[in-house]
């Protein structure tokens, strides 16, 4: 009796600890002097993170930072037939613009029950904002997300950041702090396709309804890892998970199975597409169109 009572007590006291350890490893994330403050829910956080000291272009930069718990996940630009991509509105804003909200490369998630692109580890997006009008600034966004662990779970909230008329008035301490986190963000972003790591061709088949794309591979790859493709396109067009044809002579080959929006005609315009290659931890990402008369 004694040692059933002592399992059972040290159970219980392993699964407070952990219960701990998942609070102490999302609590961990520093304080930004121009942040949201953090929206929570089973799983996960996530905050707004603005600089507001305009970059050299004049734009005003910064994140959607969001911060999983161990196990839990959340998806990419393009989740697959079944998931939640990040979705920002900022219609509320007050004196800023939103320009641009962009994706690190994802890795590939096989959940038992779908195989769809995504993150499992805490991630930032990096955002772009103009200022519209002098002055005290808002901004606003009302976010949507999935994460998920064994079952996902939507989350929803508005994170809001005030900015200053003077955003000089930061400390310098407060204000590095900040442009560093924000660097790092955009640092993390695929790079720009190069003489040794690029997209070769983007070709489309309309009556197959596939895409074969081929890509120049770096010449180092970390052994005994593949490499990955990631597609996204236009609202109502859905791709099937890419099957990696071809993997030799520092090239690679794939084929994804592309399911329009019902109605589209054949003789459409060409298939805009925004494409990522990762091979380890390289990633190259470029928008292009696919020509709709090309063929394989």
């Amino acid at each position: 009796m004694f040692k059933f009572r002592l399992i059972s007590v040290s159970r219980r006291l392993l699964l407070v600890l952990a219960g701990q350890s998942i609070a102490l490893a999302l609590s961990l994330a520093p304080a930004f002097p121009l942040d949201s403050g953090w929206a929570e829910t089973e799983g996960g956080r996530m905050r707004l993170v603005i600089d507001p000291v305009p970059r050299d272009d004049e734009m005003i930069a910064g994140f959607l930072d969001i911060e999983l718990a161990p196990g839990w996940k959340t998806y990419w630009r393009d989740p697959g037939s079944a998931g939640i991509p990040p979705t920002l509105d900022f219609s509320e804003n007050k004196g800023v613009a939103f320009l641009a909200m962009d994706y690190p490369a994802p890795v590939r998630v096989d959940d038992g029950y779908a195989i769809w692109a995504g993150y499992t580890a805490p991630v930032r997006f990096p955002l772009t904002f103009q200022r519209t009008a002098s002055g005290d600034a808002q901004i606003h966004a009302r976010a949507f997300i999935g994460i998920c662990e064994k079952i996902c779970v939507p989350f929803q909230a508005d994170l809001v950041v005030d900015l200053p008329a003077d955003p000089a008035g930061a400390t310098l301490t407060e204000h590095n702090s900040i442009r560093q986190a924000v660097d790092a963000a955009f640092a993390r972003l695929p790079e720009s396709a190069g003489p040794d790591f690029s997209l070769e061709t983007v070709l489309l088949d309309r009556e197959g309804m596939h895409l074969t794309i081929s890509a120049k591979l770096p010449a180092f790859r970390p052994s005994g890892v593949d490499p990955e493709l990631f597609v996204a396109g236009p609202d109502g067009f859905a791709f099937a998970p890419p099957k990696l044809t071809r993997d030799e002579g520092g090239q690679a080959e794939w084929t994804v199975r592309v399911d329009p929006p019902s109605g589209m005609a054949e003789d459409s315009d060409a298939l805009p597409l925004d494409i990522v290659v990762t091979l380890g931890q390289r990633a190259i990402g470029q928008s292009i169109s696919a020509d709709p008369a090309a063929k394989n």
